[in-house]
């Protein structure tokens, strides 16, 4: 925006230099145009001969053009036979144009020989020569003179229309509403006009249409840029929401690395700094679960290792003191009785048992 509002002056004034040369071709040098295409066909017209006279006058135009004219118009004047008013125009011409005096570069040679009746002497029988009046030569034109002024006619033309092509199609450059059209032509128009003097405005008009490509691409680059950017960023963010940390944080990384200064840089570390401690707490989670299964193992494990590690020891237990001084015989075993003995036993409230073969009943 701020490039166009700078360049809005210099647009306006190449169009205005356009509507100007525009202006101009149709009303002077159409006119110089048509005569000089006439002065061809009549070559002393003398209508068309004031056109170039009153051309070549008017400074308000180029001055290659007034050159030309004003040397074809004294061109003219020798071709009418007046020498002194062809030696003033061509004294004239070199004054106002001193870098074109080879436009007019006829001399006395061209238009003047000897006179025969005098020899060149200007007198004859002691008197001025009649026939050349005492001057000792006569007019008399070389053909170049008129081969000149054709070419300085035909010059004058192919200028003319010269022009008028670089008008009309600098107007055409310069009324097209698309830069790369308008490049495209106002490149042609100057390569095909490379020689003008007055190829400024053209210059200036493409110089202006190139800032305003390269304004337009520099704004598209960026637009699509700061498009690619965002697609990164959410792509990033998409990638720091899914289970994967490891991979988000090393991503978030290579890209902060590349791209340092760019505007979601500070939302985007924040979200690594998120991420790295999320996975410093998944870590330390982690551990604490892995110690938490360890111990749990441990406590079921030592139960197993004890019964396969531990043996059990047991005691031999030997006879109570004293054993040794009791008879034994004296003693029953209550498995070996019968029932009527256990009976017998009851009624006599005794701990023991006769032996069967004390008594012989157990009555």
């Amino acid at each position: 925006m701020r490039l166009s509002k700078h360049a809005m002056p210099v647009r306006l004034a190449l169009l205005a230099a356009a509507g100007m040369l525009a202006a101009a071709e149709p009303t002077e040098e159409s006119r110089l145009l048509a005569a000089c295409q006439t002065l061809r066909q009549v070559p002393l017209s003398a209508p068309d001969l004031r056109v170039l006279a009153d051309f070549a006058r008017t400074t308000e135009q180029a001055p290659d053009l007034r050159s030309r004219a004003m040397a074809a118009y004294a061109a003219a004047v020798l071709l009418q036979g007046n020498t002194n008013t062809f030696a003033r125009a061509q004294q004239v011409h070199r004054t106002t144009f001193p870098d074109d005096a080879a436009l007019l570069p006829l001399t006395a040679e061209q238009y003047t020989a000897a006179c025969a009746d005098c020899g060149g002497g200007g007198r004859r029988a002691g008197t001025a020569c009649p026939a050349c009046l005492g001057r000792g030569h006569i007019f008399k034109l070389s053909p170049l003179v008129h081969t000149h002024y054709t070419a300085l006619l035909e010059d004058i033309a192919a200028r003319c229309r010269d022009n008028a092509d670089f008008a009309a199609r600098f107007l055409e450059a310069s009324r097209e509403t698309r830069d790369d059209a308008r490049i495209e032509r106002l490149h042609a128009l100057t390569n095909q006009f490379a020689r003008r003097p007055d190829l400024a405005p053209a210059l200036a008009l493409l110089d202006d249409a190139l800032a305003k490509r390269a304004a337009r691409q520099l704004a598209q680059e960026e637009r699509e840029a700061r498009q690619r950017a965002e697609r990164e960023v959410a792509a990033l963010r998409t990638l720091a929401e899914g289970p994967d940390c490891t991979r988000a944080i090393r991503a978030l990384r290579d890209h902060l690395a590349a791209h340092p200064n760019e505007p979601a840089a500070l939302d985007l570390q924040a979200l690594l700094e998120e991420l790295v401690a999320k996975q410093e707490r998944q870590r330390l989670l982690r551990n604490v679960w892995t110690a938490l299964a360890v111990l749990l193992g441990l406590l079921a494990a030592i139960p197993v290792l004890r019964f396969l590690l531990v043996r059990q020891h047991v005691r031999k237990v030997g006879p109570l003191p004293g054993m040794g001084r009791i008879d034994k015989s004296a003693f029953t075993d209550p498995l070996s009785l019968t029932a009527e003995d256990s009976r017998a036993r009851v009624k006599r409230k005794t701990a023991r048992i006769p032996p069967p073969d004390s008594t012989g009943s157990t009555d």
